[in-house]
């Protein structure tokens, strides 16, 4: 017998992860409770691991699936930006997820990022927009920016001036709400 509460994928790096904060306050986990204070029931599903590729994430797409989720939050990018990916297998790669989860018929959420300024401008200029034409191209709601909500804050950040801490994820979780909540509507 299928479960009746859908289940909802969160797919991606250490932002989905929650890096460095206990399981509760990671993305997925705020996400399903703001949803559930709603009267929404979902199963959030916590895919994140730190330090992932777009590249990780296709080593990890079938484990995913497995899990035979209703609806799929993916997330990838910062990684690949960081280490300076080449952008056309960054796109390729992000394409392959979505279209993967598409091919079931599982909605997606497709979550972009944008590279700080201290990336090279000119990588920056061919990175940042990889996310606004797939999601034009493939027909799948954006999320433009993952890290907007909490980035220029300090006090929303770890010590490691990067990742959110459990009010930065809180803001990003209160950014993603609206989207997510009809994702989970596509699927009821």
């Amino acid at each position: 017998m299928r479960e009746t509460t859908p289940k909802l994928a969160f797919f991606g790096d250490s932002l989905t992860e929650g890096y460095g904060l206990q399981k509760i306050h990671a993305l997925p986990a705020v996400l399903e409770a703001m949803l559930s204070s709603e009267g929404i029931k979902v199963h959030a599903l916590n895919f994140g691991v730190s330090g992932d590729t777009s590249h990780d994430g296709l080593l990890r797409l079938n484990h995913v699936l497995n899990a035979e989720p209703d609806a799929a939050v993916i997330e990838f990018g910062a990684n690949d930006c960081f280490i300076g990916e080449p952008v056309e297998l960054v796109r390729k790669n992000i394409a392959t997820l979505v279209q993967a989860f598409m091919g079931k018929n599982i909605p997606v959420l497709l979550v972009g990022f944008a590279c700080h300024s201290d990336i090279p401008a000119e990588y920056r200029q061919m990175f940042d927009p990889i996310f606004r034409e797939l999601a034009e191209s493939l027909g799948v709601p954006l999320f433009p920016n993952i890290i907007r909500p909490y980035l220029g804050n300090p006090m929303l950040k770890l010590m490691d001036g990067l990742h959110p801490n459990e009010d930065g994820v809180r803001a990003m979780a209160e950014a993603l709400l609206p989207q997510v909540r009809e994702l989970v509507e596509s699927i009821r």
